[in-house]
């Protein structure tokens, strides 16, 4: 199978990819939302002494790479896909700003102390979560 063929199969099959690419960030954003208060307790017994053997320190530029590459494909290449699928500008806005918030996150809650205070990343998954399941729902009656 070569490229071409292959970049065919995709664009015959688009909503098809979305929809899939769809369930498994929802799968993704439930399973956080419901382990989200275990996760902050987890967090709260972790110490700054811990903290720094797992290297979670703003000079850690590889833990940053990771983080802004997780949060890549969990949520900003949704935000493409959706406003390239709606062409609303609309979407357009709102992916603008989930984008800067999460961007935000990522950037600025690097550390367990910061991520212990802070529940942005609950935020973030609860819209994103709605986001996704109304993307869903355009995918299914829309297209």
């Amino acid at each position: 199978m070569n490229l071409i063929s292959l970049l065919e199969l995709v664009k015959d099959n688009e909503i098809v990819f979305s929809l899939l690419y769809c369930c498994i960030l929802l799968y993704i954003n439930i399973g956080y939302l419901k382990e989200h208060k275990e996760i902050k307790e987890n967090l709260g017994s972790i110490s700054s002494d811990d903290e720094k053997e797992m290297l979670l320190t703003p000079d850690n530029l590889g833990m940053l790479l990771f983080s802004l590459t997780f949060n890549f494909f969990r949520r900003w290449m949704l935000y493409i896909i959706a406003i390239l699928m709606t062409e609303s500008t609309f979407i357009l806005i709102i992916s603008v700003v989930l984008f800067i918030i999460g961007l935000y996150d990522t950037v600025f809650n690097y550390s367990i102390a910061k991520l212990k205070k802070s529940n942005i990343g609950l935020y973030l998954a609860i819209v994103d979560t709605i986001y996704i399941v109304l993307f869903t729902l355009f995918l299914i009656f829309v297209k």
